[in-house]
C-alpha cells in the first residue's frame, strides 16, 4: 500500500477528517471479517467510496484501535472468569454432570412419582416449566369518547331494531 503522502491529491482530499457512525459501523463489520462488498450492501456505501475510507490512515488507525479494545475486553471477560474462586459455586459446578446423570437414572425408576418428579425437574431446567397462570382483578375505565361513541352506538343499534 502506497504511504499517504504517496497518495494523489484528489486522494488525499476525498478521505475522511473524522470517524463518524457509518465509517465505525464499517469497521465493526471488517473486523467481524465481513468482506468489504457485503459490508457496504449492508450499510448502504457505494464500494469505491467505502475503499477510499478503509484505506485512509485515520480509518487504519481507529480501526487497529477498536480492535485494541475488543482484544482488551475478550482478555479482561477471561481473566474475570478465572478470578471468580468461590469454592461453593466450584464443588457444585464439578458434581452438575453426576448430578444431571442421577437425575436422568430417575426416570427409569420403579416408583412412578419419582419417575414423575425427575421428568418434571429436567422439563423445568431445560426451558420446559409449566406456565404460571395468574388471576387478577383489573378494573377498567373508559374515557369519555369511548363512552360517547358506545353510548352513539346503542342508540344506533336500538334505532335500527325499532325500524325492524
Amino acid at each position: 500500500m502506497k504511504e499517504h503522502d504517496e497518495k494523489a491529491d484528489s486522494t488525499q482530499a476525498a478521505e475522511p477528517l473524522e470517524i463518524n457512525n457509518r465509517h465505525r459501523a464499517l469497521m465493526r463489520r471488517l473486523i467481524k471479517g465481513w468482506s468489504l462488498s457485503d459490508a457496504c450492501a449492508d450499510l448502504g456505501f457505494s464500494i469505491s467510496r467505502a475503499s477510499l475510507v478503509s484505506n485512509s490512515p485515520l480509518f487504519i488507525a481507529e480501526m487497529e484501535k477498536m480492535r485494541g479494545e475488543l482484544d482488551d475486553r475478550v482478555i479482561d471477560g477471561e481473566v474475570e472468569k478465572l478470578e471468580i474462586s468461590d469454592p461453593t459455586r466450584n464443588l457444585l459446578s464439578d458434581t452438575a454432570t453426576k448430578a444431571a446423570l442421577t437425575l436422568r437414572g430417575a426416570l427409569d425408576d420403579g416408583n412412578v412419582q419419582v419417575r414423575v418428579s425427575a421428568a418434571k425437574d429436567i422439563l423445568d431446567r431445560t426451558g420446559y416449566a409449566k406456565e404460571d397462570k395468574i388471576k387478577a382483578k383489573v378494573l377498567v375505565e373508559p374515557s369519555q369518547s369511548l363512552i360517547n361513541v358506545l353510548s352513539r352506538v346503542a342508540k344506533e343499534t336500538v334505532g335500527a331494531t325499532a325500524h325492524e
